[in-house]
């Protein structure tokens, strides 16, 4: 864990089952059309599709362990790191594909209300989440790059600044973030949850000397409260503070989290995410086009989609995505070629 330069693989892979948990699993009501899916017949399904967006909150968690793994040196910042190397690291990873997918639910969505220029621009800025009323975001799952975004100019600068500069922010954000879970509620504090994940993510990885003596045994039924105690209002800040690290803690230790499968999963993560509301929304069309309502006609229709969406971030991954990094990294390599080229909570390197 001394060695930023290394991926971290496990992780990688725990990224890529919380894409698809969310993504593919609690998203699949879209295609429901509001009724019982036959999915939540299923005890494990079933808390999936009522609680997979908690797994949001674990891609908070996740970047903020990786950006402190990777970024600093104790509670420095690693010598060398840069204010524009650190931004323009994070604009070649984020931006393109982001771009490129609002430009497709933009023509999804076109006659959607929502669909405003102002609406438009705010989420090609990634500003949506911060300036605007997040149910005005085009492609909603979007709503946590603007967040997130936040979060990483707050943690370089913090950074930069000095020791006590991060620590401070450290504990203001989560103190901030849980006190707007519990004031505003779950959907009305979604900045507030990522300052909680996210430093709460940086607290873990700087508190890890500690961490690796928990046994895997204590682990791992905190890993499971989410499943016991549902993250429903303030309860999801024991998710984030206790739940979702220890879930990280076990990926860590976990050799079955880096099988090529989920590595493969987590590379096309980002893309997935991004990817499948507007997926699901052409899906929604042409199975209600044909009155594809039955529960058989439903499954076939989700297996359907699911294939869609995993083949098409392959493409986008492999084309867009990554090529893309490449090529602004490549133009502008002289100002980041001291910021590591890694994705957070999405992708991969």
């Amino acid at each position: 864990m001394n060695h930023p330069s290394k991926r971290l693989l496990r992780l990688d892979g725990l990224r890529g089952v919380a894409a698809c948990i969310v993504s593919l699993i609690f998203h699949a009501r879209i295609l429901s059309g509001g009724r019982e899916s036959p999915l939540d017949g299923l005890p494990t399904m079933a808390w999936f599709q009522a609680w997979g967006w908690s797994m949001v909150d674990l891609f908070f968690v996740l970047s903020g362990f990786v950006f402190a793994y990777r970024y600093l040196d104790g509670w420095r910042m690693r010598a060398g790191t840069t204010i524009s190397g650190f931004a323009g690291s994070r604009f070649a990873r984020l931006w393109p594909l982001h771009a490129i997918i609002l430009v497709f639910t933009v023509f999804v969505t076109f006659n959607f209300p929502n669909t405003t220029w102002s609406n438009s621009l705010l989420s090609l800025l990634m500003l949506h989440a911060v300036l605007a009323d997040p149910t005005y975001t085009l492609n909603g799952p979007a709503w946590s790059l603007s967040v997130e975004v936040f979060c990483y100019a707050i943690f370089c600068l913090a950074a930069i600044s000095g020791v006590r500069f991060l620590k401070a922010a450290v504990v203001v954000a989560m103190v901030f973030g849980a006190y707007s879970i519990v004031e505003f509620g779950v959907w009305d504090a979604l900045i507030g949850r990522g300052f909680l994940g996210f430093f709460g993510g940086v607290l873990l990885r700087q508190s890890m000397e500690f961490a690796d003596r928990i046994p895997s045994l204590a682990l791992a039924p905190l890993a499971a409260l989410p499943f016991i105690i549902v993250p429903d209002g303030a309860w999801l800040i024991l998710t984030i503070v206790i739940a979702w690290p220890a879930a990280i803690l076990l990926a860590l230790r976990s050799k079955i989290m880096e099988a090529r499968p989920l590595i493969w999963l987590g590379d096309r993560s980002y893309a997935i995410y991004l990817l499948h509301i507007p997926i699901y929304i052409v899906s929604w069309t042409i199975l209600s086009g044909v009155g594809a309502h039955a529960p058989m006609q439903w499954l076939i229709g989700v297996f359907a989609t699911w294939a869609i969406i995993i083949f098409v971030s392959d493409i986008l991954y492999r084309r867009i995505e990554r090529p893309c990094q490449k090529a602004i990294l490549e133009r502008f390599g002289s100002r980041v070629s001291n910021a590591p080229k890694f994705a957070a909570a999405f992708g991969g390197d």
